[in-house]
């Protein structure tokens, strides 16, 4: 919520700078900010319904909508590049010249230190609370406010040298930034949409059972995220004389192991004896 107020008073200061200056790169900084205000609604929305708890019609939780809620800020990125390259093309042709550029920059600069801070508050707690929906967020604030300081820059040249065909190319490199980015966004929670491995977490997973005993051997290991939780299952091989207590002993250990390795991790663990883990060796042998 803080973002959201905060996002719309930044989107209000960038809009105010664009008016009193004329300038197109301040109004693609401005049109970037609307896509801020919007995503972070979406985010709102995606963390509430993400925290509630597992129901009848969603036992895995709702932590996907995480997921979901990045896809089509990915998307809205994206967007807001082509309206800022529709807004752009035709001042390469006929550039403008600057009203108020100074009064303009200073303004956008103010915009641009209130989103910085926004930025490094919704890290921390996207670090913290282990959030995709946040980290996504906080990474297009990030971007935001490099884009923004590259058009002061820019535009500051252009006032000093008159060569105001600077205003679009800036405008236009904007909104290279933004489909660069916005590319990156849909290419990460593509694969957690669709269940792709945990490459970092399963290292981790593969480190806890290889230093634990117990169990002869280990095979199917399989992970997936949702959110900010990770699924994973495993086979554990054990002597057939283990009892169902003590192979029951033996997946809690693996499990607080685990719990204390890889937060939030859910994990299923299949027990074998001997003769099957033989069995699953020949049946995939080459």
């Amino acid at each position: 919520m803080l973002v959201i107020a905060g996002g719309v008073f930044i989107f209000i200061l960038k809009l105010s700078a664009y008016l009193v200056s004329n300038s197109v790169a301040l109004l693609s900084d401005a049109l970037e900010s609307i896509i801020n205000i919007i995503a972070s609604i979406m985010m709102l929305a995606a963390l509430k319904v993400a925290s509630r708890l597992e129901d009848e019609n969603h036992k895995y939780g709702h932590q996907k909508a995480e997921n979901i809620s990045a896809l089509v800020e990915g998307i809205l990125i994206i967007i807001a590049a082509v309206l800022i390259v529709e807004a752009t093309v035709g001042r390469l042709f006929n550039p403008v010249g600057f009203d108020n550029i100074d009064l303009g920059l200073i303004i956008s600069l103010c915009a641009t230190s209130l989103n910085g801070a926004l930025a490094v508050i919704m890290m921390r707690e996207a670090k913290k609370n282990r959030s995709m929906a946040l980290e996504g967020d906080s990474k297009h604030l990030f971007s935001d406010v490099m884009s923004s300081v590259g058009v002061v820059v820019g535009l500051f040249i252009a006032s000093i040298t008159g060569l105001y065909i600077i205003d679009p190319i800036i405008a236009l490199c904007v909104a290279i930034l933004l489909v660069r980015m916005g590319i990156g966004v849909l290419r990460k929670t593509s694969k957690d949409l669709m269940d792709s491995n945990c490459v970092d977490e399963e290292k981790s997973i593969i480190g806890v059972l290889e230093k634990l005993d117990g169990f002869i051997e280990y095979h199917g290991l399989k992970t997936r995220r949702s959110g900010d939780r990770v699924f994973m299952e495993v086979h554990l091989c054990v002597d057939g004389n283990v009892t169902v207590r003590e192979a029951h002993e033996l997946t809690i250990k693996i499990e607080k192991e685990l719990e204390q390795t890889v937060p939030g991790i859910e994990a299923v663990i299949h027990i074998e004896d001997q003769s099957q883990c033989q069995w699953h060796k020949a049946e995939n042998a080459p």
